[in-house]
């Protein structure tokens, strides 16, 4: 005899809908720019290129921090070595599908009391927009908690060149940008519809009646 002991349809289901839930909503990311190319030697950076982290990046370049000494860009470095910043202290900008800005460490390049002002919209609608002060003895820890936007705006202005610091500008330093993908309504809705299909189907008098396709066969 050769007994066989069948999946039940619940475990089936739960399994189901674990693995479909893992696939709709993507894992929170910590972008810290290290994995970027390097760039070495002082005053040398590039553009944060497009794709970074599943994102769009306008006017963001980086650098490796701690080969900028005496400035708010060495002591905004978090997880060595690279920071971002933008450029020329101009506004700068991310954009995705849809996306939580969930935090990020800021420091000032060279202004004390640096302002940055940072804007979340979805399409043209501002829907957060909170100002930070932040300075360039260290990074300050900044809980946005911006939820389902599609585009940030880093805008940085006012403040006071830090005593013996001969750089000049409105930049600001980024470093260990956290953000959190989110899946796209459609995305969330056929998964709800696979899934209750296939309840419904194996709840059905027709469906109980046929052996299940899954087995797993142990001998004694």
């Amino acid at each position: 005899m050769r007994p066989k002991m069948i999946v039940l349809i619940p475990t089936l289901i739960a399994v189901t809908l674990v693995t479909s839930l893992e696939m709709a909503f993507a894992q929170t990311e910590i972008l810290t720019f290290d994995d970027l190319p390097g760039v070495g030697g002082f005053d040398q950076y590039l553009l944060v290129p497009n794709g970074y982290g599943g994102l769009q990046w306008q006017n963001f370049q980086y650098m490796d921090g701690l080969a900028q000494p005496n400035s708010g860009y060495l002591n905004g470095v978090v997880s060595p070595n690279n920071i971002a910043f933008n450029d020329a202290g101009n506004p700068a900008l991310i954009s995705d599908g849809s996306f939580n800005l969930n935090s990020a460490y800021l420091t000032a390049a060279w202004n004390d009391g640096l302002q940055v002002e940072v804007q979340g919209f979805v399409g043209a609608a501002l829907i957060y927009d909170h100002t930070y002060t932040v300075n360039t003895t260290g990074p300050t820890l900044v809980n946005f908690n911006y939820t389902g936007i599609d585009q940030v705006t880093f805008i940085s202005s006012g403040g006071t060149l830090h005593p013996g610091i001969s750089g000049r500008g409105e930049q600001f330093v980024m470093d260990n940008l956290s953000i959190t993908p989110v899946a796209e309504p459609s995305t969330v809705a056929l998964v709800g519809l696979a899934t209750m299909s296939l309840i419904l189907r194996c709840l059905t008098p027709r469906c109980s009646q046929r052996p299940l396709p899954l087995e797993i066969s142990f001998e004694r």
